[in-house]
């Protein structure tokens, strides 16, 4: 094949598709007008293909492909499933290798899946890159645009490129009313011949682009996916991504826990956050995120946040949402608390966000105490808290657009990152959204989504998966053997040779032999069930045993054959596991352990293997205590042990039960594929 990409290979000819700098529109007509103005707009050479049409609003045209004046870079195939085959390869066989193809969705009922699989061959036969099918298209502001629908003269020129898989998604975007200035926005639809990973991988060495935003409903290569998440880290270009049909991945069957609870949303999760990328679950979130990032001044210092507002209860919800997002507003330096009350005495108790309703003329109060913050050097990010609503009278208005110049002003030479913060989500009017495009400050509509989007933009910062560690590769030839779940005192020893401290115990295959191991052991010991996965789950295990004696009835009521390991004391219990998704590797979870692993599910998930600082930042937002990084080193170890080992398809180590001198790992399931 001319295109020659494996399903992990990222596939060129993207530039010319998304910015090309001619245009042919095949099936131009004046039924649907707003594609040929969309193009039009660019003001690059342009040429519609229609035998029965001299001119489209002002489109001239030609009867065939085969009679344009010359080769257009794109072609735009505004035509149906039973002509589009034909078009495809006229507009090849004049040398077109980059083509829009908005068709092909439900309008071509059961011909159209046929249609789009010898599509998808010839592409590949000609290396030809295609957007679509079932898409609007590609739009750039100020250039042109092979796009479905109309592109607004308000969709303007900014850093953040967009792709989104839904042609709807798109063109929400696009309307946006200059809130967000983009680069560009592709509506990849079916993606036949270019997806996803291909548009991201171009955007993350384009030089014009400074924010990439992601509407995924499905991810067609994964491992085309993650080496363009790869590039956009090494790049240092966030991308923020919305990824939807999560409730219906569930979880997988499995006879590890781990397995049962890391599902492939969650698989997903782990190999974004793996590659910094910020994961937002609703489109409001996703828009206010890029938003943020999309601002040309750079991103903020640090995570000291302080807002002045116009509403105590405005300011007191947005520091709420932030408090909640990781993001909390300390209190004011008690300097610039007394700095404050000195200019305007009528800030009996200033706080942060700082109330400045009525405190004084609004002209003065809000300039100044805006200036104080930001001049004080005491914060990164400052926020005016301002109602902000083309519907609102123009009393209110008054107020609020002198604080926008007054934020943008009191920043002016510094290195603090401004934002206005309104709790309104409706559009804002035409002249602010001006003045804030123009003063570079992020407008963030709704406190949640602006205390999120603030947060994401001061904790992100490029991010890699860590090497594997070095070392002498451990041994497991004389462990693992066969396939599937391995027998306990076996899964045991697999994990203590990466590190993982585990209980004493001893195999016994009769009553005589388990009251001989009680009484090498010492009481109490614990008498379990040899060769079942989930022992307390059919009652093999058996706590609290006392004497050999004990220990040899336990073993007869059990079957005989049993394990004898001794009794860990009581503490805090911790889940360690990694299962190997299908499409994304080995990921490794934690969380609370014991019996509540099944109630709760993991705590927190990553791609493996981690470093020692990652598994750190795991176990603490799975909750769970770690005296002297015991949980940390099991994940990493855990984590280790897939990466050497390929053939370990899952493995639990449920409970880490751990106390104020370390951890031991009192069961262990080790699974092979």
């Amino acid at each position: 094949m001319a295109d020659g990409a494996g399903q992990d290979e990222l596939r060129g000819g993207i530039g010319p598709l998304l910015f090309p700098r001619s245009v042919a529109i095949v099936g131009a007509s004046p039924r649907l007008p707003e594609p040929v103005v969309s193009v039009l707009r660019g003001g690059v050479p342009a040429w519609g293909v229609n035998p029965r049409r001299a001119d489209v609003e002002g489109l001239p045209c030609v009867p065939t492909f085969a009679e344009l004046p010359e080769t257009p870079e794109v072609a735009l195939l505004l035509v149906g499933h039973r002509a589009v085959e034909e078009a495809f390869e006229e507009a090849a066989a004049r040398g077109v290798r980059a083509f829009v193809v908005p068709g092909l969705g439900n309008e071509s009922g059961r011909d159209g899946p046929p249609v789009i699989a010898r599509l998808t061959v010839r592409a590949a036969e000609l290396g030809a890159a295609v957007v679509g099918p079932n898409c609007m298209g590609v739009a750039v502001p100020d250039g042109p645009s092979p796009w479905l629908g109309a592109v607004s003269d308000t969709f303007v020129r900014g850093r953040v490129a967009v792709v989104a898989q839904s042609g709807s998604v798109g063109e929400a975007f696009l309307a946006l009313r200059r809130r967000v200035g983009f680069r560009c926005v592709v509506s990849s639809g079916g993606e036949l011949s270019r997806d996803a990973a291909d548009f991201l991988a171009f955007f993350a060495g384009d030089e014009e682009t400074g924010a990439i935003g992601l509407f995924l409903e499905t991810v067609r290569r994964p491992g085309a996916f993650v080496a363009a998440l790869a590039r956009a880290a090494e790049a240092g270009k966030p991308v923020v991504c919305l990824k939807v049909g999560r409730s219906e991945a569930g979880a997988r069957t499995a006879l590890a826990h781990t397995g049962a609870l890391v599902g492939s949303a969650e698989a997903f999760s782990a190999v974004l956050r793996a590659y910094g990328v910020v994961e937002v679950d609703d489109f409001p979130e996703l828009v206010e995120t890029l938003e943020a990032f999309g601002r040309r001044r750079a991103r903020p210092r640090g995570p000291r946040i302080g807002a002045v507002s116009e509403s105590g209860g405005e300011g007191a919800l947005l520091a709420d949402h932030a408090e909640a997002a990781g993001l909390p507003f300390a209190p004011l330096p008690d300097e610039l608390a007394r700095a404050v009350q000195a200019e305007f005495p009528n800030y009996v108790s200033p706080g942060n966000p700082l109330d400045a309703w009525a405190v004084d003329e609004p002209e003065r109060v809000y300039p100044r105490s805006l200036e104080l913050m930001a001049r004080s050097g005491a914060f990164d990010v400052l926020v005016a808290v301002v109602d902000v609503s083309r519907y609102r009278d123009e009393t209110g208005q008054d107020w609020g657009d002198p604080a926008l110049v007054a934020l943008a002003d009191a920043v002016e030479g510094t290195d603090v990152y401004p934002a206005v913060a309104t709790v309104h989500t409706v559009d804002p009017p035409d002249h602010v959204l001006d003045l804030v495009r123009e003063r570079d400050v992020a407008l963030l509509r709704g406190p949640g989504a602006a205390a999120r989007a603030l947060a994401a933009l001061v904790r992100w910062r490029p991010r890699r998966p860590p090497a594997p560690e070095g070392g002498v590769r451990v041994e497991l030839a004389d462990l693992l053997e066969g396939r599937g779940a391995l027998p306990e005192l076996e899964s045991t020893e697999v994990v203590s040779r990466y590190g993982i401290p585990v209980v004493e115990a001893l195999r016994a295959t009769s009553p005589d032999e388990a009251s001989d191991a009680a009484a090498r052991l010492g009481p109490p010991v614990v008498v379990k069930v040899d060769g079942v996965a989930h022992k307390a789950a059919v009652g093999g295990v058996v706590l609290g045993v006392g004497t050999p004696e004990e220990a040899a009835e336990a073993a007869a009521r059990l079957g005989g054959r049993v394990i004898v390991a001794r009794q860990a004391a009581a503490g805090a219990e911790a889940f360690v596991g990694m299962t190997r998704d299908p499409d994304y590797g080995p990921i490794v979870a934690v969380g609370r352990g014991g019996s509540s692993v099944e109630r709760l599910g993991a705590g927190a998930t990553a791609l493996a293997p981690v470093d020692l600082a990652t598994a750190r930042e795991l176990v603490a937002d799975a909750g769970v205590e770690d005296l002297h990084d015991a949980v940390a080193r099991a994940l990493v170890g855990v984590g280790r042990l897939a990466a050497e080992h390929p053939e370990v398809a899952e493995v639990d180590v449920n409970p880490l039960v751990l106390s104020p001198g370390g951890a031991v790992a009192v069961d262990a399931l080790v699974v092979l594929a």
